[in-house]
């Protein structure tokens, strides 16, 4: 293994990263114990005094609204804050990966190769894709049959990345895509009916793969009525779990170019591919990063990741299974990342915010039912401590009783709240708490996106230490797609 100083890039981006990764763990350090918090220990563990004393008091007098528009810099807002709190938001705002999809600035790309990295930039801010296929020749109504099956916020996805990974794939002079963790295969049949790729899904659930085979078949009848001359090149569907072992790597890429010779009648040497997730669940990520970086096959990247919580923390075998994975945080004493920081990242501040500033907050109430409900099972039986509840959404008008009802009814009889337990004045007392209980979750949330920050800077430091110049380029409106930060790279030769 190389020394560290020996796989730094110093190009401008990568040097601003490392400082970037160091500066939020300082901010961490001071106040990561409120990512870390439960908010079902609200009240047991007393949270809301745990705030600085000029925050509660700030806090305490500021509407839903009125805090909503000053976490998403809205200067409308008039609220006097104290110096620490504008200083904790400033921090979060300036140190976050630019999440606006509409901004051209928000590309991050090493300087590795300036010269192919510089027309690579301009071809992500133009979005341009160079189209031959036939069906794209089709008007707009034939979108609805690529759309068939597929809800609104998919649809969305998968037309925004489709154009970022042909653009990849092109520019890698690829023929074939592997899209791993297909799923029920709606990328894959855009990328393979409308911009003519030769694509294979990995999915390891044989019944999602079963049904993308169906959905595969019943598209392409549907095109040929339009197009009887259409050159199909369906889909292929491969069972498999990847697993973090190089035998196993192996097996997969010998099988994967067979399955590209025979499938696709192609050469071996038109069997080169990129690899392609769409939302790769916890480890899946850093496994295709290793994946990429360990097979001259795969020429390109591009993964958007998801459910950072599920992400195996602890070194197995020496190093990191899916965080830490750059050697610059594996050398950090204080890299650590929290399930409960992980989790949190996980939402869209977007979101959150316009709800907000909207007063549509009322499912938020449910964080308030939930604690006051810990403080009375908890009483019962400490065994009960962060117990799973039924998944209840607390709509309007729902009272506590009916959501203990709902939310424990899995529970053994005995172990069930019983009316006097819910309606006493201790319990009111928490319910009418509900406005601490939101504030203490919304500091949360402004925290979150230094948590997917370090996590996505983390990977792009290891693709730039690997030598395999990344780009980290925010593709989806975060407000209906939370995880909208695509991570992409491409091999020079």
């Amino acid at each position: 293994m190389a020394a560290l100083a020996d796989i730094r890039c110093a190009c401008e981006a990568c040097t601003k990263i490392r400082s970037t990764v160091d500066r939020i763990f300082c901010i961490l350090d001071l106040y990561g114990w409120l990512l870390d918090s439960y908010v079902v220990d609200f009240f047991e563990e007393r949270l809301w005094d745990k705030l600085p004393e000029s925050w509660r008091f700030a806090l305490q007098n500021t509407s839903p609204q009125e805090f909503g528009k000053w976490l998403s810099g809205d200067t409308s807002c008039t609220q006097v804050w104290p110096l620490s709190l504008l200083a904790l938001r400033q921090a979060t705002s300036s140190l976050q990966i630019n999440r606006n999809h509409e901004d051209p600035e928000g590309i991050i790309s090493c300087k590795l190769n300036n010269i192919m990295q510089d027309i690579d930039e301009r071809k992500l801010s133009e979005g341009k894709v160079n189209v031959t296929n036939e069906s794209s020749l089709l008007d707009s109504k034939f979108d609805k049959l690529f759309s068939k099956h597929i809800k609104k916020k998919k649809k969305y996805e998968i037309q925004e990345i489709a154009r970022v990974c042909a653009n990849c794939a092109y520019d890698s002079n690829c023929k074939c895509i592997v899209d791993i963790g297909a799923g029920m295969g709606h990328l894959a049949r855009i990328l393979a009916f409308q911009h003519g790729f030769c694509v294979t899904c990995i999915e390891q659930d044989y019944t999602l793969l079963q049904q993308a085979r169906k959905w595969d078949q019943e598209l392409l009848l549907s095109v040929k009525k339009h197009l009887p001359n259409f050159d199909e090149k369906s889909p292929q569907h491969y069972p498999a779990k990847l697993e973090l072992s190089n035998l196993v790597e192996s097996e997969l890429v010998s099988h994967l170019q067979d399955l590209f010779q025979n499938g696709f009648n192609l050469t071996k040497t038109d069997t080169t591919f990129g690899l392609v997730g769409l939302h790769p669940c916890g480890d899946l990520a850093p496994l295709l990063l290793r994946f990429y970086t360990s097979r001259s096959e795969a020429k390109f990247i591009c993964i958007v990741g998801c459910c950072y919580m599920k992400l195996t923390l602890k070194s197995e075998i020496g190093r990191s299974k899916g965080y830490p994975l750059s050697q610059y945080l594996i050398s950090r004493k204080d890299n650590a990342l929290s399930y409960m920081s992980l989790e949190v990242a996980c939402h869209a501040i977007e979101k959150f915010c316009d709800k907000l500033k909207t007063g549509n907050y009322e499912d938020l109430i449910v964080h308030t039912y939930r604690a006051a409900l810990e403080t009375i099972l908890v009483k019962k039986t400490e065994k009960l401590r962060h117990s799973q509840l039924r998944n209840v959404k607390v709509t309007k008008g729902m009272t506590f009783q009916q959501y203990c009802i709902a939310a424990t009814s899995h529970f053994e009889t005995r172990l069930q709240p019983e009316d006097s337990e819910i309606n006493n004045s201790e319990i009111a007392g928490h319910l009418n708490c509900w406005q601490q209980v939101l504030m203490f979750g919304s500091l949360r949330i402004m925290l979150a996106p230094l948590v997917e920050t370090v996590v996505l800077l983390d990977r792009f430091l290891f693709l730039s230490e690997n030598n395999l110049s990344p780009t980290l380029k925010p593709v989806f409106d975060g407000k209906l797609s939370p995880r909208n930060l695509v991570l992409m790279s491409r091999k020079m030769n």
